[in-house]
């Protein structure tokens, strides 16, 4: 039992691999924790970058502007991203 866990109470890489690749790809609860750790991640990735542009272009959100955009969906982003390279004002691009 005890050889995946170390000393350091730590798995290290090859034991982890070693773990994943034990774990079938096709256990749909693996597979939706994945698929929605990758998504979490894209969306959070596409609001730093429309959260940067906003703030070059606009100045630094409000923090209410700035919590909209961390709970947009990944279409909205985009939509405000699009918007971001025309618009006049920040109300222009979040309307």
């Amino acid at each position: 039992m005890g050889h995946y866990v170390q000393s350091t109470q730590r798995v290290d890489e090859h034991d982890a691999r070693l773990l994943l690749q034990q774990t079938s790809t096709g256990d749909p609860i693996m597979q939706t924790f994945i698929d929605r750790y990758i998504e979490q991640g894209q969306q959070q990735g596409e609001a730093k970058v429309v959260l940067h542009l906003i703030e070059r272009k606009f100045g630094p959100p409000s923090a209410a502007v700035r919590q909209r955009i961390v709970e947009a969906d990944a279409d909205t982003l985009l939509d405000w991203s699009e918007r971001i390279l025309t618009a006049e004002s920040l109300d222009a691009v979040l309307h």
